[in-house]
């Protein structure tokens, strides 16, 4: 019945279900308190009775017409004894032979001996305590002989019987005589009353414990021992703790926060230099000191839940005569036995061991803090960090009154009960130097004794380049040391537990804890073979998700925990050393091959780097050394001279002769920056490791859903009460069985099936995923946002040609380098940073194809940083580089100066944007038609470099005084560089793609914007018709300008022009922004106005990007779509990122796709959106499935009837199993939909689909059941359990009501999972699903087969359309040659007529079409195009859309 899953918010469900059990004692006490008269069906009225024979309709009185069931001729029936104090009232003068005398038997026996005595029939054979005092001296008549009745009606069978009897033994007057227990006979003549009383007896009294029992004698001692010692250790721990606080006050003040016991009442003692995410407002920290007693009390704890738990399966064992030690077959021993008792006694401890275990569960994060002393952090042996739950809502707008008001009624509860913190416990160490510092999260934090905070330590290496590259010496033993005591080891310790504790850790959560204490009340009443059954399917999924979970945490473990050998600088000298031992301050060598274990950055030699499996960057990037100058370090801007964690070295190339400006050794030396989790690999793989918490807005939803479900299943539990009164045991049982059905643990686990198989869906397509929440999130994706270059174009630049600048005047464009200048062609052959490693050509690609168009190659043994040689037949000579300064985005520009050997002249060269070339060139250099001309070919999609020169008369001893903006200054402009930029094959089919499927596409570039709105038109981001304005800042006036890309005229006001809609009904004009204008209207608020009508954003830089995606996220789920390197951040950032990189295990973002197309966005939403389609179909299917259930149930208990355990057995375990599996197998479709799947389970699709299938279940039920008491042949034979025990279920099911609900109900089930299949909207058509068909078909077969054919092995089996061998050969029927257990029926069989199960075939196949044509019809189909029609989303929902996806303008741009 159920299976097992872990996820976010799965397990107050089964908190709230099982708090619901403490009550069942108060419902225990109200049914015990009413009368004692079953309250199931008592018979059904045919139409032709009148208002009198109504009130006395009993089981098998009328025939369908109205008349009486014909009489049982000539039935033979004992009488009942007749007892009396004196034998002189009995109604026959006592006659034995001779020498015999009357024994309390009722009979003549030669002497009355104690044996004979014991079988007095006026005790009822009761017990002795149990019988009345009034029945004690009562002796018996002579016992009278059985009478014939020749017509016997079964439904008066009693008061014909005491008629016979009265006659048989002459008792002229009837009323003389009484019924034993409702009257007892006078003692004398004397007295009034009757003579004597009829022996029918009531039930027997049920026994009670006196509580002196050995069992409770031991469940008394160990709980009420345990109770006491508990409010002991309470007492100790308030004393203890409060002594603690008194010594603290007295020798510190109470704004110490180091030493405070109380941190609620302080801001919080836990800092983070950093900035990090470790802030005083998120945090509170508490100390704790182990106790001996609190120790012993906590493993007591433990003890009493397993002695508890062993005591629930003794008394399970108990209830089935199996306990060890007595005698086999020997039932309810425990409960003196009474089975009623022990029934009792297991459901109170039942509930009141699964309110123990729900406890301890909510509370297990403090409950081992219970039992310690709590003291100051500073002074605990632990450290207990609480850490503030901040969960993000996916699609918050997508809420309700009900949800609204269901999560507040949530977030009451977790405040109270402390939920809305995280809460972890760490020991507390002490270092070599007295310092005290704990983990938390994979972070050492030191405790600083002047001011009071726990910190992750950190070291100033130095503020300047100077400063950094003084640290070449290294480090002494002493002082790495004394470091490595206060940052720790540079590894990051995933901890992964072995198998049994990885299945434990399963066990023990609390989805898994619900499940397992509902199978033991399952494996109590006698559903143990389906008990074990479900046992075997929980632990079966368990084990899968102990086997997923724990092969993705050691592939994060691997990903994670890097330790290799490493030579350090230490003392001077260089040692070996492992990467663990590294620290902030060491100097190290860094070779080819080498994995990178910390941050470092590079202070001497050069190294080429593949960062793929960080940043997602598909090639190898150049790292160049920092320069020894007093210019100040920046994380951001000195990123070419830093090598990361998790990277891989490709090649280490050393620099032993230098001119001074950079650190001249015989090694490639990097200096340790960062270690562990302060490294940017840490960051990331501490954000894997430990995630905010993300609810999708189904979650909330789900709250709601299961308080529906809750109140259902609580009026279910009414409906037991009020039909099963007068037993409590059964009420109990039955509820709890209806209640677990309706509440299915399944519910959470429904909504994730389909991300499962979209992620294997994805890994075929080689889109890889590290975090399968965000499929979710990926079928709900409103806003695209794609990086240009690399991404919608191809990842390498061709090379176009040249335009050289002679004077302030531009010649032609050349296509060929050679025919442009000597000054330009030296520019393009060396200012670059591509180096060659084994002849591969490693760098920025754009600087790759520069090179490549100069046709020169690099002196593998330069001179100075690099030697350029020029290609055969040319006229250049050899060019040295002595002195290069890398591209870095805040300057948008390179430089390098270079030694011209045919000359001895140095040469500047300076290569960037043409933006920021123009500004640091010589105005008299640039040409007037400068910036037209740039324009012009970025407008045809061209990628423009512009470069400047100047000749430096300085030596090269001076050269390394020079700064880099002195070198950079007075250059004048030589030409501009162009390439072209070339899209990808299938970028304009995936773009139109998403925006069929309702996505708006966007583009962050950092080119620039005509480049940017060409690609745009050319992939069909934008329409080749619609204008474009793009706003950027007036350098002059520093005011926001729009200007017409096409026809370079301004534009004062665009607002008119954004609500001009074209003939299809869309806005004719779109809008680009540079960054200049982006940051202008983001500081100034003007931003949001034309966000969603702004389709391009150019000039990005990577902070930029970071900052467009977040405005995006604040008005739908956005997408982000990048080939790493800068788009790293904004990768991360989004709600689904997808990095176009080759490495499988990137953590650059949730997703990775090494396809390197864009198509993969758009299988990324198909998949996503198949599998939140699949998810919400099982959520369906389950919903479906409980309220199915609770029909069978409620129908179960008016009629004091059940399906049969094998039944029951099919659908647990095949029917609702295989359904369940094959439902996610139905493919995504192979295009996107217009519509976005929904993403509320309360929204109208959802429920239509589910109440018009209930409604429609409901309808057929009544009518199966109205039509049956209709029928001839059914009247007069139906069931009567008013003798039956309801507890036994298994006898309820051996009837013609059994098995006609068996048929409909079954066939009900086995559709669910079908109907489900529909909605080919995100998914292929339901025939797609060859699986679920045949499974599906498959079913209907079997029980066609077991309804349909002669009794059979398969119907027997299901105490179908079966019955006693020798009534099966009276029918006509063969002799099964199988065992057949006796049937529980008058008739011995529960056949139906031949005719009628035909009917009834129909009848249910009717109920499976008629389901199935409200799904097709109504919630997918015509009905519902046709009030789609009638009422568009023009209204409340439209609106909610335009506030959410669209400004205020551009509400119609959804799918352009």
């Amino acid at each position: 019945m159920y299976f097992h899953r872990y996820l976010n918010n799965g397990d107050w469900p089964s908190r709230a279900v099982a708090g619901i059990n403490v009550y069942m004692l108060i419902f225990l006490a109200i049914a015990m308190a009413t009368s004692a008269k079953p309250m199931w069906n008592t018979g059904k009225a045919p139409a032709s009775l009148c208002a009198d024979q109504l009130l006395d309709v009993v089981v098998n009185k009328y025939q369908a017409n109205g008349d009486l069931c014909p009489a049982q001729l000539n039935q033979n029936r004992p009488c009942p004894a007749i007892c009396v104090y004196d034998l002189a009232e009995c109604p026959r003068p006592v006659a034995c032979p001779d020498n015999q005398v009357l024994c309390h038997d009722g009979l003549c026996h030669d002497s009355c001996t104690a044996d004979v005595n014991m079988a007095n029939p006026c005790t009822c054979s009761w017990r002795p305590s149990a019988v009345p005092a009034a029945a004690r001296d009562l002796i018996p008549c002579p016992l009278l002989k059985n009478v014939t009745i020749s017509q016997l009606h079964l439904w008066n069978a009693t008061n014909q019987v005491r008629d016979a009897c009265n006659a048989d033994a002459q008792i002229s007057n009837p009323s003389s005589f009484g019924i034993w227990g409702n009257q007892w006979p006078r003692r004398t003549r004397d007295e009034s009353g009757v003579r004597g009383v009829w022996v029918q007896c009531p039930k027997e009294p049920q026994l009670m414990y006196t509580f002196r029992e050995p069992m409770w004698i031991g469940v008394f001692t160990i709980l009420l021992g345990y109770v006491g010692l508990l409010g002991i250790w309470y007492a100790v721990k308030l004393l203890s703790e409060h002594n603690i606080t008194s010594a603290l006050d007295s020798r510190a003040s109470p704004s110490d926060s180091g030493t405070n016991i109380d941190t609620k009442a302080l801001k919080v003692a836990v800092g983070d230099h950093q900035g990090g995410e470790f802030s005083s407002s998120n945090i509170r920290l508490s100390g704790y000191r182990n106790n001996v007693f609190g120790t012993a009390m906590n493993w007591g704890l433990l003890a009493l839940g397993v002695v508890w738990l062993g005591y629930l399966l003794a008394l399970s064992a108990d209830f089935y005569g199996s306990v060890p030690g007595i005698a086999p077959g020997a039932a309810c021993v425990l409960s003196l036995g009474d089975c009623t008792l022990g029934n009792q006694t297991f459901i109170v401890m039942w509930c009141l061991y699964v309110f123990m275990v729900v406890t301890c569960n909510v509370f297990r994060h403090r409950l081992r803090n219970f039992f310690r002393i709590k003291t100051a952090p500073a002074e605990g042996t632990f450290v207990c960090v609480e850490r503030k739950i901040d969960s993000q809502i996916m699609l918050q707008n997508e809420r309700s009154f009900l949800v609204d008001n269901v999560r507040r009624v949530a977030n009451i509860l977790k405040h109270h009960l402390g939920w809305t913190w995280s809460v972890n416990t760490s020991r507390q160490h002490i270092t070599a130097h007295g310092r005290k510092y704990f983990t938390y999260q994979c972070t050492r934090f030191v405790l600083d004794q002047t001011t009071g905070e726990y910190t992750p330590y950190t070291f100033d290496l130095g503020a300047t380049n100077s400063d950094l590259v003084a640290n070449s010496p290294g480090l002494s033993t002493a002082e790495a040391e004394y470091r490595m005591e206060l940052v720790g080891q540079n590894f990051i310790e995933v901890s992964v537990p072995n198998w049994f504790f990885a299945f434990l850790r399963e066990v023990t959560s609390f989805i898994a804890l619900y499940q397992l204490l509902a199978l033991l009340l399952f494996i109590y009443d006698f559903y143990w073979q389906a008990g074990i059954v479900d046992l075997g399917i929980v632990l079966l999924a368990m084990t899968f998700s102990t086997v997923v979970r724990k092969l993705s945490e050691e592939r994060l473990k691997r990903m994670a925990e890097q330790d290799d050998q490493v030579n350090v600088r230490r003392n001077g000298d260089w040692v070996q050393a492992s990467s663990r031992d590294l620290v902030p301050g060491d100097v190290i060598q860094l070779t080819t091959g080498m994995h990178m274990s910390c941050d470092c950055i590079l202070i001497s030699g050069n190294a080429v780097v593949n960062e793929s499996s960080l940043t997602g960057e598909p090639l190898p990037v150049r790292k160049f050394p920092l320069r020894n100058d007093d210019t100040l370090f920046n994380i951001e801007a000195n990123k070419n001279n830093q090598l990361y964690a998790g990277t891989v070295i490709s090649q280490a190339q050393a620099i032993e002769k230098s001119a001074g400006d950079i650190l001249a050794d015989q090694h490639v030396l990097g200096l340790v920056h960062r270690t562990g989790t302060a490294s940017d690999k840490g960051k990331l793989v501490r954000k894997i490791l430990f995630p905010q918490p993300l609810s999708f807005i189904f979650n909330e939803q789900l709250k709601v859903v299961f308080s529906i479900l809750i109140v259902y299943a609580l009026f279910c539990m009414g409906m037991a009460i009020y039909l099963y009164k007068g037993s409590p045991t059964a009420v109990f049982f039955y509820g709890n069985f209806c209640m677990l059905q309706a509440v299915s643990p399944l519910l959470p686990a429904g909504l994730v099936a389909g991300q499962s198989m979209a992620a294997y869906r994805l890994k075929k397509k080689r889109i890889f995923c590290v975090d399968p929440q965000r499929i979710m999130m990926a079928g709900k994706v409103q806003i695209f946002c794609f990086d240009k270059t690399g991404t919608l174009t191809k990842e390498g630049l061709e090379f176009y040609g040249g335009q050289c600048v002679d004077g302030n005047a531009f010649q032609g464009f050349e296509n060929a380098l050679s025919n442009t200048s000597v000054l330009f062609q030296q520019a393009v052959a060396s200012c670059h940073a591509v180096t060659d490693l084994n002849g591969q050509l490693i760098g920025n690609p754009v600087d790759i194809e520069q090179f490549r168009a100069s046709n020169s190659t690099i002196d593998p043994a330069p001179k100075y940083l690099d030697t350029i040689i020029p290609a055969g037949g040319s006229s250049l000579g050899k060019l040295h580089v002595v002195r290069r300064f890398e591209f870095v985005h805040a300057r948008a520009s390179m430089s390098v100066v270079v030694m011209d050997e045919m000359t001895g002249k140095l040469h500047v060269f300076v290569k960037g944007s043409f933006e920021r070339i123009k500004q640091v060139s010589n105005s008299a250099s640039v040409p007037l038609d400068y910036d037209r001309t740039c324009a012009g070919l970025a407008r045809e999609g061209c990628y423009v470099l512009s470069i400047a020169h100047k000749q430096l008369d300085v030596t090269l001893e001076g050269l390394k005084d020079l700064t880099q903006d002195k070198i950079e200054s007075n250059c004048d402009l030589i030409g501009l560089l162009v390439f072209k930029n070339l899209l990808k094959n299938d970028t304009s089919d995936a773009i139109a793609e998403l925006k069929h499927g309702s996505t708006r596409t966007v583009m962050v570039t950092g080119d620039t914007a005509l480049t940017g709105v060409y690609i745009a038109r050319q992939c069909g981001m934008v329409p080749a018709n619609s204008k474009v304005l793009l706003g950027d800042m007036d350098k002059k006036t520093h005011m926001l300008v729009w200007t017409d890309v096409d026809t370079d005229e301004e534009v004062a006001d665009i607002r008119p022009l954004l609500t001009e809609l074209g003939s299809d009904g869309y806005p004719t004009t779109e809008l680009a922004l540079t960054s200049a204008a982006f940051q202008h209207l983001e500081s100034t608020g003007g931003l949001a106005e034309i966000l969603l009508n702004t389709r391009i954003f150019a000039r990005m830089k990577p902070n930029d990007k970071v900052r467009c995606v977040q405005q995006h996220m604040a008005h739908g789920i956005t997408a982000m779509c990048g080939d790493g390197g800068n788009d790293c951040g904004a990768l991360r950032a989004a709600h689904v990122g997808l990095a176009l990189s080759d490495a499988e295990a990137s953590i650059v973002s949730p997703f990775s796709s090494s396809n390197r197309s864009v198509h993969s966005c758009v299988e990324l939403l198909l998949q996503g959106r198949a599998g939140l389609a699949s998810s919400f179909s099982n959520y369906r299917a389950l919903i479906l499935y409980g309220t199915t259930m609770t029909m069978t149930k409620l129908v179960s208990f008016y009629f004091a009837l059940s399906m049969s355990q094998p039944i029951w057995m099919i659908i647990d375990a095949l029917v609702a199993t295989s359904m369940a599996i094959t439902v996610t197998f139905l493919p995504p479709a192979k295009r996107l939909s217009p519509f976005r799947p929904t993403a509320r389970i309360l929204g109208p699709e959802i429920m239509s689909s589910v109440i018009g299938v209930v409604v429609i279940n409901w309808v057929f039920i009544v009518g199966a059941w109205v039509w049956l008491f209709r029928q001839p042949w059914f009247r007069c034979h139906e069931f009567d359990a008013s003798n039956t025990n309801v507890l036994k279920w298994w006898l309820l099911g051996d009837n013609y009501e059994a098995a006609m609900m068996t048929y409909l109900i079954m066939y009900m089930f086995i559709n669910n999972g079908f109907l489900v299949n529909y909605g080919y909207v995100h998914r292929k058509p339901w025939f797609h699903n060859p699986s679920l068909i045949a499974v599906w078909a498959g079913l209907i077969i079997m029980i066609s087969y077991a309804q349909l054919a002669p009794p059979s092995r398969l119907s027997c089996t299901f105490r179908l359309n079966c019955g006693d061998p020798d009534k099966l050969v009276g029918m006509g029927y063969g002799r099964p040659g199988w065992e057949i257990e006796k049937y529980n029926a008058v008739d011995g069989h529960n056949i139906l007529p031949s005719d009628f199960k035909w009917k009834l075939w129909v009848y249910s196949i009717g109920n499976v079409v008629a389901t199935n044509a409200w799904q097709t019809v109504v919630v997918y189909g015509p009905v519902r195009t046709w009030l789609r029609r009638k009422r568009p989303l023009q209204e409340a929902q439209a609106q909610a859309l335009r506030d959410i996806f669209f400004s205020r303008h551009a509400f119609m741009t959804q799918t352009k």
